[in-house]
């Protein structure tokens, strides 16, 4: 058997492939509030988490360090948050969201709302919460 046959059920191959498809979905819908997928997820879970460590933020979102680190500079430049050091430990960054920050999330909302609700519209409820099951289960297992 080809090799190329062999990886047709590779659940890595397709899950990076609708990674990158569910992304570019959400970017269409943020575009009128200037604000991508991934960035407008890090201001929702650092509107979520008050004074949430660089460390702590990387493993809520499951991305290295280094990429949270990157990404969270971008959000700082553009007003979105604010970053100081830890009151309890000043070689950790404590991030939170700014007043620019939460207008800027409360912007994106309804972009979020409307994408949400159109990719359940073509699944259906049922499915897309089995579906946020599995994926839940696979983030546990691997």
């Amino acid at each position: 058997m080809a090799a190329g046959h062999s990886v047709q059920k590779c659940a890595c191959k397709h899950m990076r492939m609708t990674a990158r498809a569910v992304t570019q979905f959400y970017d269409r819908h943020f575009q009128p509030a200037g604000l991508p997928a991934a960035q407008f997820g890090l201001l929702a879970d650092i509107s979520a988490h008050p004074q949430i460590s660089i460390g702590e933020l990387a493993e809520l979102a499951l991305m290295d360090q280094t990429t949270v680190t990157r990404n969270v500079e971008t959000l700082r430049k553009k007003g979105y948050v604010q970053v100081r050091p830890d009151e309890a430990d000043s070689r950790k960054k404590s991030v939170s969201i700014s007043p620019n920050g939460q207008a800027k999330l409360e912007q994106a909302m309804p972009l979020w709302e409307e994408a949400q609700a159109a990719i359940e519209r073509e699944i259906g409820a049922e499915r897309l919460k089995e579906f946020l099951e599995v994926l839940g289960r696979l983030q546990r297992i691997v």
